[in-house]
């Protein structure tokens, strides 16, 4: 197993994809891409979502061995 793979990122095409299909209305520079990259950082549970992944996992799991 690849311990450095990389599951989950975002990019700046995602950004501008939820700005062009909110109708922001917004154009963003390079130079706010630091801000935008830390608010996202502090609002994402990641303990959170990963913990939540491997509960589903463990759980469908369970459902194929008792199959």
């Amino acid at each position: 197993m690849n311990k450095e793979k990389i599951i989950y990122s975002l990019s700046v095409e995602d950004i501008l994809a939820v700005i062009e299909d909110n109708n922001l209305n917004l154009k963003i520079t390079k130079e706010d891409i630091p801000f935008i990259e830390e608010k996202i950082g502090d609002m994402i549970d990641w303990r959170g979502a990963i913990e939540f992944a491997l509960l589903e996992l463990k759980d469908s799991k369970k459902k194929l061995q008792t199959k």
